[in-house]
Formats: C-alpha cells, structure tokens, sequence
C-alpha cells in the first residue's frame, strides 16, 4: 500500500523540525563547532505498514537542551578542544577581564565548574518537540494526508475516475 501523500507530509515536517532546531541553537548562541547543527537530519520511511520519522544529531545534543547536573567533572580534553573554536574563544574574552591565554588551566578550571555548579541547559530541542508544530500541526497535517492516501486506495480499488 502506498502512503505517498503521508510519506510527503512527514518529509515537510521533518524539514521544518531540523530547520527549527537549528535555529534554536542559533537563538542561543550553543554553536560552538558547528557539528552539532550540521548533524541535524531527519528520514521519512514506510516499512510494512508503519509509516515513522526520525529525527537524528549527535549524542550530545542532550547536554545542550538540558544541561548537565552537579557531579562529576567532565573531561577536560573536551574542553580544551571546546576553548579552540574562535568563537568560544571571543565569547570568553568578551566575558573577562584577563587574556584568554593557558588553555590548559582554563579548561581544569571550566571543568571543576561544571563539575560542581552543572550547566544550564538551552531547550533548544525541548521547545521544538512540545511546539504547536508537534502538537498540533503535524497530527493535523497527517491525518489530512492519510485520508487523501485512503481516498486514493479506495478509488483505485473500485476503479472510481
């Protein structure tokens, strides 16, 4: 059974929902590679009868919706190499006084931060997943194209021109 409209309208949403989640991490300055938002993709796809769509990025897009909780350290080679993108590296010299010059020490002390304050996340992703486009949006949009698809099917089977 072919879904064609369903399948087009689950390509629409997932253009709008990468698009949107893209955006909020440009909304919070959380850009730091830029990896993350390039990772940002979606797949529409029919097996059997299911019909789904799956949104995909890297796995620490977690961190950066929700943040981090108070614990353990993180480790300081990921931010040593977090400090390297110039972006980073403006955004902390904007913030402070001093010249941003061992990247050693201040990766240790970024870390132990984190490690005992956490982060606050951005809901860059959150807000994208409870927004009227999840909620209300794309079940409306899809059940729309499902009755089209099944009007399709039933004009096909009775031969209705």
């Amino acid at each position: 059974m072919a879904f064609t409209n369903t399948e087009a309208a689950l390509v629409q949403v997932g253009g709008l929902v990468t698009r949107r989640l893209a955006q909020g991490l440009q909304e919070n300055a959380a850009i730091a590679s830029g990896d993350l938002e390039k990772s940002i993709t979606f797949r529409a796809y029919q097996q059997s009868s299911i019909l789904g769509l799956e949104i995909s990025m890297l796995d620490y897009w977690e961190y950066v919706d929700e943040g981090r909780k108070a614990g353990r350290m993180p480790p300081v080679s990921k931010i040593r190499e977090w400090l390297t993108y110039p972006n980073v590296r403006e955004k902390l010299q904007q913030n402070s006084d001093r010249e941003f010059s061992n990247i050693e020490s201040k990766a240790f002390a970024i870390a132990k931060k984190i490690g005992e304050k956490g982060t606050k996340g951005t809901d860059f992703a959150t807000n994208v997943f409870n927004s009227k486009l999840i909620t209300k949006e794309m079940p409306a949009l899809i059940e729309s194209a499902l009755g089209q698809d099944l009007e399709d099917v039933l004009d096909k089977a009775f031969n209705i021109q």
